[in-house]
């Protein structure tokens, strides 16, 4: 599909007897605009205004699971991943995210094979099929097949779809469309209206060599069981929602596979909205971004903020096109809900963490939270640019769609998703109550903790126990992140933060670990930082226990007035060409930088008499799901409350101007007597229209 192209036309197909393919005549596609949807549950189906919409999984498109080619399993499954590297055979970029089916594509052709949305319409005495792709970059890439059982009885006719090399049970009418408009990334077939007063649908599209890719209509409890342990490798085992598809692709047969519909509902104009859907599912959204040239995959990926370094786990895109999917786990209860974003790792995906029965029991339906698990364009993506950009959207979607309560979102991660954790969590402080990071690279491998030994005593001790050594300090730099994310840890002063972390981590080492856990001891922040010294990468998944974390932020509330905002911030981090600017916390806002590099607010308003809190520092140790010992420091609210006063005070670094909120800061309509330490000139400005520019220096008065 051509970026922004200019209009919806399309080129419509006249059916004609047997299966064999037609060809194109003129015409525009069905008008579908008032039954558009921006996002959907994936596997739905709907009938609107007498139109019959099947709106599938994205990125699903892998065809059939090639099954045990060798003594081993895990060896053809391991030959489709890392397309990141380079791997020809790959069919996913990523190591951790496999993809259930085996199927390539020619190069330069991934994706032109992946179903959108199917709608089905009467017009006349025609039916219309319309499908909509995800790529299309040429007329003839795809084949997109329409079978219908035009009397609902699977044991007349069917057979073979000629070509396809799939069969299914039941059919009448079998037909193929193989030219379509890559403006639009539609193919439109017209047949005669068939006979029968109730019909069995069902689809598939296919590469130009008739090699299926993917089939329509299987519901949204289609699979993406790919875990922390066996599943990883086993066949027809994926983390892209092909599972069921792979294994009928597989066999060739895929009756299972279809839509009854009433010729009276599509000629009646009927709407019946698809039936709510609730536990472990995907969702697709529609984004305002694409990256060049707006559609596909690019499975070695679009360098990211370091460039194309080939360093492993650096920052790259795969998936550049508007639509895109995320993992979603809706719990039973009614809502209003809490919710949780969780941010994946390097090399995996929105299906990975968040397909776990455990997990989603102890963090969704439990506590009656959603759980929203982002692509972020990639298992490479980072969070941060259009990354960044589709956990934003992702979590606009969840709001938009279900009743949440934003005074309990939490924001979660696990490995790079616990950066993305850290970097939401300091970059957006005032969005949530509260976070989980489990072994969350910091940033920059050169990160050490301070010199000596770091360990706390019961670390020390636990480790001698258990005749465990903590690996020596090792260096090496920035990978992946645009940002040292430990020196904005300051920032989470109102979020409290579960940190777990490995003592024999293969990839975060333990020295970045420990300089995380001093300089959150060494910040007024609320936090529990554990370690667990026989721990390894990826032991949270493979144990799948959690429940000390789930524990720790359980019942959390968002804090969204606070007498003292921190927030530390840089222009770099930016991406202003996806609408993104981190230049506010709480009653602070547009904040402007005297010059390149951080700029640093510290301000306290007593204006709405809220008391400072204090803090107990402690420790802590346990054995779940492996020994650990933990140090923190837990919040203390002071009961007593002071008088409101109309004062401000604090320091601030590298700050040209500001904004205050007079509202929440509770300044508006106080005399305001201001204490301000800057080491720039600066111009403070209330919303309610006072402002005051003060010199560099020590700046005391009023306004």
């Amino acid at each position: 599909m051509r970026r922004y192209a200019p209009a919806l036309l399309a080129a419509a197909l006249a059916g004609c007897h047997s299966s064999n393919s037609v060809t194109a005549t003129g015409g525009t596609p069905v008008d579908n605009r008032s039954c558009e949807r921006n996002s959907w549950v994936a596997g739905t189906t709907e009938l609107c205004s007498g139109k019959l919409i099947y709106r599938d999984y994205v990125y699903d498109d892998y065809g059939a699971d090639a099954g045990v080619v060798s003594l081993s399993p895990a060896v053809l499954n391991a030959l489709t991943r890392l397309g990141s590297v380079g791997n020809p055979f790959a069919t996913t970029p990523g190591l951790l995210s496999p993809t259930a089916g085996d199927v390539r594509y020619p190069a330069g052709l991934d994706n032109t094979a992946d179903l959108v949305a199917l709608t089905l319409s009467i017009e006349g005495n025609e039916l219309v099929a319309d499908f909509e792709l995800n790529t299309l970059y040429h007329a003839d890439d795809a084949i997109a097949a329409l079978a219908i059982d035009t009397d609902n009885d699977p044991a007349t006719g069917g057979g073979e779809w000629q070509g396809l090399g799939v069969e299914s049970r039941g059919w009448e009418v079998l037909r193929q469309f193989n030219s379509g408009n890559p403006d639009t990334n539609h193919l439109i077939g017209r047949l005669p209206l068939p006979a029968g007063s109730s019909w069995r649908v069902q689809a598939v599209v296919a590469q130009k060599n008739g090699k299926v890719m993917n089939l329509a209509f299987r519901g949204p409890d289609e699979e993406s069981k790919a875990d922390g342990l066996a599943n990883q490798v086993l066949p027809a085992s994926g983390n892209w929602w092909d599972d069921r598809q792979s294994v009928a692709l597989a066999g060739g047969d895929i009756s299972a596979f279809g839509e009854t519909v009433s010729v009276a509902d599509l000629r009646g104009g009927v709407t019946r909205p698809a039936p709510a859907v609730t536990g472990f599912h995907q969702r697709v959204y529609t984004s305002q971004y694409t990256l060049e040239p707006g559609e596909g995959v690019d499975i070695v990926g679009v360098p990211g903020v370091h460039g194309a370094t080939q360093l492993p786990c650096e920052q790259r895109f795969n998936y550049l096109g508007k639509y895109q999917p995320y993992g979603v786990y809706i719990p039973t209860k009614p809502g209003p809900h809490a919710a949780q974003l969780l941010m994946h790792g390097c090399e995996a995906n929105h299906g990975s963490q968040v397909n776990q029965a455990n997990f989603q029991q102890r963090f969704g339906e439990e506590p009656n939270r959603i759980i929203i698990a982002p692509l972020g364009r990639g298992p490479h993506g980072f969070y941060s640019g259009i990354s960044e950009r589709d956990v934003l959207d992702t979590l606009a979607d969840v709001r938009a769609n279900y009743p949440i309560d934003d005074e309990q979102l939490l924001v979660s991660g696990y490995s790079m998703g616990g950066f993305g954790t850290l970097r939401f969590a300091a970059l957006y402080p005032d969005m949530f109550a509260g976070a989980v990071n489990w072994v969350g690279f910091t940033g920059d491998l050169f990160n050490l903790p301070v010199p000596g030994n770091p360990l706390p005593p019961a670390v020390t001790a636990l480790a001698a126990t258990l005749g465990t050594a903590i690996p020596p300090l090792s260096s090496g730099g920035a990978v992946g992140g645009d940002v040292n994310i430990i020196d904005y840890v300051g920032n989470l002063r109102h979020i409290p933060i579960a940190n777990l972390y490995s003592g024999a981590d293969e990839l975060v080492h333990v020295t970045s670990s420990l300089a995380m856990g001093v300089r959150m001891g060494e910040e007024e922040i609320p936090y529990k930082f554990f370690l667990h010294p026989v721990a390894e990468h990826l032991s949270y998944l493979i144990f799948n226990d959690w429940r000390k974390e789930a524990a720790y932020v359980e019942g959390l509330r968002r804090v969204r007035s606070p007498a003292r905002v921190t927030y530390k911030t840089d222009a770099k981090l930016d991406s202003p060409e996806y609408g993104i600017r981190h230049d506010r916390a709480y009653w602070v806002s547009q904040i402007v930088a005297e010059a390149e590099g951080p700029s640093t607010v510290n301000l306290t308003s007593l204006g709405c008499g809220f008391a400072q809190p204090g803090y107990e520092t402690g420790a802590d140790a346990g054995i779940d799901p492996v020994p650990w010992a933990a140090t923190l420091r837990t919040r203390l609210d002071d009961p007593t409350m002071p008088a409101a006063e109309g004062k401000l005070s604090g320091t601030l670094s590298n700050v040209r101007s500001l904004r205050i909120d007079a509202t929440a800061s509770c300044l508006r309509g106080k005399a305001l007597q201001y204490s301000i330490d800057s080491d720039v000139p600066v111009t403070i400005t209330l919303s309610d229209g006072r402002a005051k520019a003060l010199p560099a220096g020590t700046s005391n008065g009023s306004f």
